[in-house]
């Protein structure tokens, strides 16, 4: 299928790079507000990758066209009698390698035949949700990932050894092995699935003056210790 694509961040960039991948065909690529006119007029399907607050204007800029609308929002539904397939992953930066090859593309609007054949090309997989489930799933993604970001940002912070970095991505890629690993309590490790309230108490104590971590730690915390019983 023959792609044109509207945006030039990392959506735009992962399905461009995945179109490449398996030999399909990109008849262009514009930024938001550049002319599409030849891109519209050639293309099977029209990826509207642009930031989510800016995605239905783009749609709506679109000419009359035969071809389907799509974007890549976890968050919006579908537009003009299109589909959205999300990317259930952290896309890196544009330019850097980008592919969808393995990951969940949840699928949500019409031309799901379309949308399927697109995963099954890529090698990714395929998931289906409604247009009104969306928005808490994708608060749901926000929580496994940019906000997993927010809290090595704070180990990074707290922990203060120079040169920790790479240690710090290992420490939280072996709790996410072992969260995969089991469904029950053994998911969790540390003072909060122990139960050890001294040491839960002197972390609070060390974070005084920094109420905004001490409450973040209080909640995740309290989370823990009732999800471990």
């Amino acid at each position: 299928m023959k792609l044109g694509i509207i945006g030039n961040g990392r959506a735009a960039w992962a399905f461009a790079g995945t179109w490449r991948r398996i030999g399909w065909p990109i008849t262009g690529i514009a930024k938001r507000g550049e002319p599409i006119d030849e891109l519209v007029n050639s293309s099977d399907l029209i990826l509207v990758a642009v930031t989510d607050r800016n995605i239905e204007e783009a749609a709506e800029s679109i000419p009359e066209t035969n071809a389907i609308i799509f974007h890549p929002s976890g968050a919006l539904p579908a537009l003009r009698g299109g589909f959205s397939l999300h990317p259930l992953k952290s896309l890196p930066p544009a330019g850097e390698p980008s592919d969808l090859e393995g990951t969940l593309l949840v699928f949500e609007g019409a031309h799901r035949d379309v949308a399927q054949s697109i995963a099954t090309a890529a090698g990714a997989r395929f998931a289906e949700i409604s247009a009104e489930a969306k928005i808490r799933y994708h608060a749901g993604a926000v929580f496994g990932s940019n906000y997993i970001a927010a809290l090595l940002d704070i180990a990074e912070e707290l922990i203060a050894i120079d040169g920790a970095r790479e240690d710090i991505a290992a420490l939280a890629r072996s709790a996410i092995d072992n969260w995969a690993a089991h469904t029950d309590a053994r998911r969790f490790t540390g003072p909060a699935a122990r139960g050890d309230a001294d040491v839960m108490q002197r972390h609070a104590a060390a974070l005084r003056d920094s109420p905004e971590l001490a409450e973040i730690y209080r909640l995740l915390a309290a989370r823990i210790v009732a999800a471990a019983k």
